[in-house]
């Protein structure tokens, strides 16, 4: 799978739906002189430029590793993500302020006729085509910014929705008002959407990741656990870049241990942590001898009072190990016997 291939074919995908939509809804504004629909369509071609951002972030994050990028590029996918949480926060402010007006001017916001009706019609079943495509893309991709814009897509399809509701229920009722009240809350609905979207990319910017996302430490130490010879991982840390991870750990091994033990030690993580999770893309390892005290930078540690025991309790064993070896070795030297 061409990740990039697909990231941009999404990208294009939308800008051709979006722009057709665009074109539709201007054009017949114009010609039935509603200012609604003329409105929404302009409104619709903001979309064209949140498919346009993707693009761009894919064609960007195709870039391989250099100087002054040793990561990647693949978080320009994320800044798009940002830039599209942006866009769908005005919207749904936009939104939040027209529908406060309908209500204080007691205007409905569209009059039941055909061309009415054909148009949100229509809009409703290609966001929703659109929602579900980029949703499902995103989410096989790994790709934030078409994730963030299938929230966009689905925004589109509730405010759409409920507009052809109002529509309908002013006709057969005559209350006008009703599309406005449930669009005051579908426009806080997309504010809320818009929050989330900002934060799930702050916390990549950052080098964090969010709560619900945690478990890849348990992942992490769940495979350290199983390498046999390797004790006490700590100081994990871990950062997203794109759809990749980054993780640098600590741990312990034999302080008697050659370098050479030690270093297959540490293919040996990278390897069963490579087998728990196809989104590593990179591990460093620090390796420490049993029973290290010294003060270190912050990390995530499964490291307690019962660890630092059983640590203890090994570094004791093992140096007294050392110790008795050692002792032996001297005594054949000397062609000694005890």
């Amino acid at each position: 799978m061409n990740r990039i291939k697909e990231s941009k074919k999404g990208a294009w995908i939308g800008i051709i739906g979006n722009t057709g939509l665009a074109l539709m809804k201007i054009i017949t504004g114009l010609i039935t002189g509603s200012m609604a629909i003329l409105a929404d369509g302009i409104d619709t071609s903001t979309d064209i430029f949140t498919s346009v951002a993707i693009l761009i972030s894919a064609h960007l994050s195709a870039k391989p590793p250099d100087k002054t990028h040793p990561y990647g590029h693949e978080r320009a996918e994320t800044l798009a993500s940002k830039i599209i949480s942006f866009v769908i926060f005005y919207a749904g402010l936009s939104l939040l302020e027209e529908s406060i007006m309908r209500l204080v001017k007691g205007t409905p916001s569209l009059s039941l006729n055909l061309p009415a009706f054909l148009v949100v019609a229509t809009s409703i079943a290609v966001k929703y085509y659109l929602y579900i495509y980029k949703c499902r893309l995103g989410k096989k991709l790994k790709n934030l910014a078409l994730i963030s814009d299938a929230k966009n897509m689905r925004n589109d399809v509730l405010i759409s929705s409920n507009v052809m509701l109002g529509l309908i229920v002013a006709k057969l009722t005559g209350l006008w008002f009703l599309d406005s009240a449930l669009a005051i809350l579908i426009s806080l609905f997309i504010i809320k959407t818009a929050f989330e979207i900002f934060m799930e990319a702050s916390y990549e910017l950052m080098d964090g990741l969010p709560k619900e996302k945690l478990g890849i430490y348990e992942d992490i130490f769940s495979a350290v656990s199983k390498v046999e010879g390797v004790y006490n991982p700590h100081r994990l840390r871990v950062r997203k870049v794109g759809p990749k991870l980054f993780v640098e750990m600590d741990v312990e091994v034999d302080g008697n241990m050659c370098v050479n033990k030690a270093h297959e030690l540490t293919l040996k993580i990278k390897e069963a942590l490579m087998e728990k999770r196809g989104d590593i893309a990179d591990i460093t390892i620090h390796v420490e001898p049993l029973g290290n005290v010294e003060e270190e930078g912050f990390g995530i540690s499964l490291e307690g009072e019962e660890k630092n025991e059983e640590s203890g309790k090994l570094h004791s064993e093992l140096h007294s190990k050392g110790q008795e070896k050692r002792y032996s070795e001297s005594l054949e030297k000397d062609g000694r016997t005890e």
